[in-house]
């Protein structure tokens, strides 16, 4: 088990790791493992061993494109505003943000979090339904009740939504 999850991840620090969620995986599905004959459970094994690494993998993956590096690659501060150049409409866009932000706080932390990933990140509809296990049209759906939500929210707050 060791050398096949070392074959596919590489990582000599996750190996241990891996292996008990297979062995968790396996224990979960006894009843199966129990009436395959011999060559059947070898590849059953194999086969488990290869989901979970491939899914430890994916996991790393989706962690490390949304980790963030700190100010000094922020790259914000140097990008000029150009459609706000007085300092009234600078404020009033500054009180617009912290409104839609009380707005969004007020969500579900899902929709929350798809709104997040979905304009923070620039993420795309299938990237999101793979986070999350869900359809694209489900992610879709979440985006467009959340959109729904916070326009409510701000409604609510007698403010001015045009």
């Amino acid at each position: 088990m060791r050398k096949k999850v070392y074959e596919i991840v590489m990582d000599n620090s996750v190996v241990d790791d891996i292996i008990n969620d297979v062995i968790i995986r396996l224990i979960k599905n006894i009843d199966t493992i129990q009436k395959l004959e011999c060559h059947k459970l070898t590849s059953y094994i194999v086969y488990t061993i290869r989901s979970v690494s491939f899914n430890f993998i994916n996991k790393r993956n989706r962690y490390n494109k949304r980790i963030f590096y700190g100010l000094e690659n922020d790259l914000s501060e140097t990008i000029e505003d150009t459609e706000a150049s007085q300092p009234d409409e600078l404020v009033i866009i500054g009180e617009e943000i912290d409104e839609l932000g009380k707005a969004i706080t007020r969500l579900s932390a899902i929709g929350q979090e798809i709104l997040f990933y979905k304009y923070n990140l620039e993420m795309s509809t299938a990237d999101i339904a793979s986070i999350f296990n869900i359809s694209k049209d489900n992610v879709r759906k979440r985006l467009q009740r959340a959109r729904q939500r916070a326009l409510r929210e701000l409604k609510k707050g007698d403010y001015k939504v045009e």
